[in-house]
């Protein structure tokens, strides 16, 4: 989070005088739903997009119209950080390309595009989440189908696991 802010906060106020510039917020899918065994980066991830869309309404609300914000929400990105994971549904859910992620992130900004979501599929997110199903129906999915970790497999075998098998992370 503190990246985030410090980031606006040294560009924000030039960009206020001359009512002219683009701020980035590359946050993470994660950002868009819980995933279990992820609390502490989903949260930070929840923030940096909740920190992004209200700077925007802000700019919007005191007619700073000339500052543009695009909110990056990509799943994983083939940087090394989540080194083991790999998705239940690669074709659906693919380990994304950096090159790839940093052209369509430069396509957003040039077409003032708010957020950008990617894979494509990440768009389902909010419509599935808030829509279609409630957290108990998620947890009972889970339980009955034994996996762990929404959509992903190997992911945090590094962290922390109860006795019961399952994992706790940020309270830990």
């Amino acid at each position: 989070m503190e990246v985030n802010t410090m980031t606006y906060k040294a560009f924000l106020p030039a960009m206020i005088a001359n009512n002219h510039g683009h701020l980035v917020s590359i946050a993470s899918s994660a950002g868009l739903i819980g995933v279990n065994g992820l609390a502490d980066y989903c949260a930070s991830k929840f923030g940096a997009v909740g920190f992004a869309e209200s700077v925007g309404l802000e700019l919007l609300a005191t007619g700073k119209d000339g500052i543009k914000t695009t909110i990056v929400c990509p799943y994983f990105i083939n940087t090394g950080m989540f080194d083991g994971c790999q998705t239940k549904w690669p074709s659906l859910l693919p380990i994304l390309n950096p090159d790839y992620v940093a052209k369509k992130i430069i396509h957003a900004v040039l077409t003032d595009q708010v957020y950008l979501l990617l894979p494509k599929s990440i768009y389902l997110i909010p419509t599935i989440q808030y829509r279609l199903f409630h957290p108990q129906i998620c947890l009972y999915t889970v339980w009955i189908t034994g996996h762990k970790y929404y959509l992903l497999t190997d992911c945090t075998k590094n962290r922390y696991q109860h006795k019961d098998n399952t994992c706790i992370v940020s309270i830990v």
